[in-house]
């Protein structure tokens, strides 16, 4: 409570001071994202500013009623401490608003990351298990993932497991299969599996040209022709 107390002397002294610079405008600033950093919500500020206006608009009636100052002055001093009330206001729900949209985009970032994880199952085979809605940016995202992992791994094989994708329509098929064109220009056979009878059957419906994709329909299926093409061989224990 001292902290709070002492920080908010500072704020009306430099809001009295109305030297309105770049440090001016940076305290400001520096209000909204610690509101924002905290979970302390715009509201309550406004309701902060609102509360505090009102008790400036009183003093200065007041003041000026006592003769504190001429009363030709208070429209004038009411419009200046309007002014001003409204200027701190725009710069902290700016600063507020900016954290708060980079933290959401930070951490859709991480959840992209986190549901397109790429996992090496073999030597030279990779596998990334696609689960939930494609859209275009998500596709980009992991042909982007993809590749960079082809890259650093120097991986043949690739295996893209669709089990888990809701929906396939005609945009979800061309992007997995620019995803297929991309690896394969970096040296990496793609094999997408987890096809259902009823995604096949829309794939076909739609009339998507998906002969130059192999398929397969299940991860099972994929693996061993992954383990064929990287010339791999699993045996049971004991043979």
């Amino acid at each position: 409570m001292a902290r709070v107390k002492k920080s908010q002397i500072e704020y009306w002294g430099t809001f009295f001071d109305a030297i309105v610079d770049e440090s001016y405008i940076e305290k400001r600033r520096r209000v909204g994202s610690v509101h924002a950093t905290i979970g302390l919500s715009l509201q309550s500020y406004f309701a902060g500013m609102n509360l505090m206006f009102d008790l400036l608009t009183r003093a200065l009636t007041r003041a000026a009623k006592d003769g504190g100052f001429p009363a030709g002055e208070l429209a004038g001093a009411i419009a200046a401490t309007t002014k001003l009330t409204h200027l701190d206001t725009s710069i902290v729900s700016d600063a507020f608003a900016e954290l708060t949209e980079r933290t959401i985009s930070e951490q859709s970032d991480a959840i992209v990351a986190m549901s397109t994880p790429v996992a090496v199952v073999w030597d030279g085979i990779l596998l990334i298990p696609v689960v939930g809605i494609i859209d275009s940016r998500r596709a980009q995202d992991i042909m982007s993932t993809l590749l960079l992992s082809i890259r650093d791994t120097g991986a043949g094989v690739c295996i893209l497991d669709i089990g888990g994708v809701g929906i396939v329509d005609t945009a979800v098929a061309n992007h997995f299969i620019k995803i297929t064109k991309a690896t394969r220009l970096m040296g990496c056979e793609c094999i997408i599996s987890g096809l259902s009878p009823a995604v096949t059957q829309t794939i076909v419906e739609l009339g998507v040209d998906v002969s130059m994709v192999s398929t397969r329909a299940t991860l099972r299926d994929a693996l061993a022709i992954g383990f064929q093409k990287t010339g791999n061989h699993v045996v049971q224990s004991g043979e």
